[in-house]
């Protein structure tokens, strides 16, 4: 089974709050617990709501991208299967992904 590293932008079947559909977007790791499963976060392409999200340009990439500016979804965090990742989308620097860490703790707190 593939690895995956904190920080790395993937491409799921990211299911919906229904748990019946799915549709195929990115998402960024933010924890490799031991097991087969990782944690993520959802990425969109739209703005949704500022106090919940975090934008993410190409700049922010260390290797590969997305081909629209993104958005982090703070409110849309979760568990699933490696086998369930279709491919990496690339990674995001270390600095870019300190500030989602950060923001991410200060979000779950409130």
């Amino acid at each position: 089974m593939e690895e995956f590293v904190k920080g790395e932008v993937v491409v799921l079947e990211f299911p919906f709050s229904n748990l019946i559909q799915v549709k195929r977007r990115p998402s960024l790791v933010i924890k490799v617990p031991k097991g087969d499963d990782v944690i993520v976060c959802q990425i969109t392409g739209k703005s949704y709501e500022k106090s919940v999200e975090i934008p993410i340009k190409k700049e922010d990439f260390h290797k590969g991208s997305l081909k629209v500016e993104s958005y982090i979804r703070l409110d849309k965090i979760f568990s699933i299967e490696k086998s369930l990742i279709k491919y990496k989308a690339g990674s995001l620097k270390q600095e870019k992904f300190s500030e989602i860490i950060n923001k991410i703790c200060s979000f779950l707190k409130d």
